[in-house]
């Protein structure tokens, strides 16, 4: 590969933006986030440019928010592992039923919910002690 210009170099990037994108399942925050650095480098509009760089600085957030969802999802499932584990349950499958059950349910739920129903579930167990 030769050295290129700038010109040349922003038209490859758009380029390798365009294949990612289309890489990527539809909808998804992370496409829509390369979405808006394409169109900063595609137009030369200053109103499209700063309304790109807004929106790619709230897609980011989003998805640095889900990915740190993620890691605490797979951090309770190793929590429920751990429960399941010392508490003496030993079928496998089983275990990996409600295991893959909860992630899902926890998936499906905002984190205020989650949170929701963890201070729900507590208060209601202190209450029967």
């Amino acid at each position: 590969m030769s050295l290129l210009n700038d010109t040349e170099k922003v038209e490859s990037l758009i380029s390798i933006l365009d294949n990612h994108i289309d890489k990527l399942p539809h909808e998804d925050s992370f496409a829509n986030y390369l979405e808006t650095i394409r169109f900063f480098l595609k137009t030369k509009d200053p109103i499209i440019q700063k309304s790109a760089v807004s929106t790619s600085s709230i897609l980011i957030e989003n998805v640095a928010y889900n990915l740190y969802t993620k890691i605490n999802l797979r951090q309770a499932a190793g929590t429920l592992i751990g429960a399941f584990d010392k508490v003496g349950y030993t079928d496998a499958v089983d275990t990996a039923a409600v295991i893959l059950k909860f992630e899902e349910l926890l998936q499906q739920m905002s984190a205020e919910e989650a949170i929701n129903v963890y201070v729900d579930r507590w208060r209601t167990e202190e209450k029967s002690l």
